[in-house]
């Protein structure tokens, strides 16, 4: 498509970045846009023709320029609360869904790898539940993103949004930068999930499988209770296929059901080095995340105010230490 430009009315219009701290605001890109008018109109066009013609000369048409793409903007911001509305629910498993948010046209997330947002409900008479997640969809995906939630029995957060029906607003801000990673800044990754800790892994999976300039090697190894329980399953399975070389996935239940051909028990030491048996060795990485009991017994707890805390349990067993060890 092309737009005719007539640069004598030719106008500006700025639109200002608002200064938000703890409110929300309508959803909406965080960043500067500049919005060009550049009207042609048909008399001058008819004018035009008619001297060209006078004079003798083939009328000329004015030359089209091609309009160039709108610029994508990030629809968060890091220091306010934008409220965004759901869309759909999908129900992924019987206490886990799939909620998709819409975005304003020409915008996405923008979210590094690996990073998250925070979400925020006011309870009624009560203070503000703030609680971090990490969306799922790809952070260069415009018009939606998703996040996938397991509902926990009395969470207030889970909660809250488990009962959202489409139409109805979150409050979310971000980015929050959790591990900064790059394309080849590690020759390996070693993944241990549990349950919906598998969000940040996904993030991580899916941002260095799809940069074709990175080689990292990734094995996942993913927890659940029951293979029922297994979100992102379809999703993560695609990636094995379409990167046999660079990616794979071990799948681990606690109450297997018939023909169930994968390993069965907790994620221990034992069962970390037989399926990934070169977890920490050479320039290497191993990210955790799962529920609290998970992070206990696999790497040992976080620390106070969200520090990392001493590596312990099965990687401590292992020999790994916090300089190769990542709990999100």
């Amino acid at each position: 498509m092309f737009r005719l430009i007539n640069p004598l009315k030719a106008s500006v219009r700025a639109v200002p970045r608002h200064a938000y701290s703890t409110s929300s605001k309508p959803s909406g890109g965080s960043s500067k846009l500049l919005t060009v008018g550049l009207p042609l109109g048909a008399a001058t066009a008819a004018a035009y023709a008619y001297y060209s013609g006078k004079l003798g000369g083939a009328a000329v048409a004015p030359k089209a320029e091609p309009v160039a793409a709108a610029p994508i903007s990030s629809a968060l911001d890091p220091n306010a609360f934008v409220d965004f509305k759901l869309k759909k629910v999908q129900k992924l498993t019987h206490n886990t869904s799939r909620f998709t948010f819409e975005l304003e046209e020409g915008q996405n997330l923008g979210l590094d790898v690996a990073s998250c947002v925070v979400t925020k409900f006011a309870k009624e008479g009560g203070k503000p539940v703030i609680r971090p997640y990490t969306p799922t969809s790809d952070a260069n995906r415009t018009g939606s993103f998703d996040f996938v939630i397991k509902h926990y029995e009395g969470g207030p957060m889970s909660s809250h949004i488990h009962g959202m029906k489409p139409g109805e607003t979150l409050a979310v801000k971000g980015p929050i930068s959790k591990y900064p990673l790059k394309a080849n800044q590690h020759e390996s990754l070693s993944l241990i999930a549990g349950g919906s800790g598998i969000t940040p892994m996904f993030q991580v999976i899916g941002g260095l499988l799809k940069d074709k300039t990175d080689k990292t090697k990734i094995n996942l190894i993913f927890a659940n209770v029951t293979p029922e329980d297994i979100i992102l399953k379809d999703e993560i399975d695609a990636y094995a296929k379409a990167h046999p070389d660079r990616f794979k996935v071990t799948y681990v239940v606690d109450k297997p059901v018939e023909g169930w051909n994968g390993p069965t028990g907790y994620v221990t030491a034992d069962l970390i080095k037989k399926y990934n048996p070169d977890i920490g060795k050479g320039n290497t990485k191993v990210f955790v995340c799962g529920p609290p009991l998970m992070m206990k017994t696999v790497s040992g707890e976080k620390g106070p105010k969200f520090t990392q805390g001493e590596v312990d349990g099965a990687l401590k067993e292992l020999g790994l230490t916090s300089d190769t060890v990542f709990k999100f």
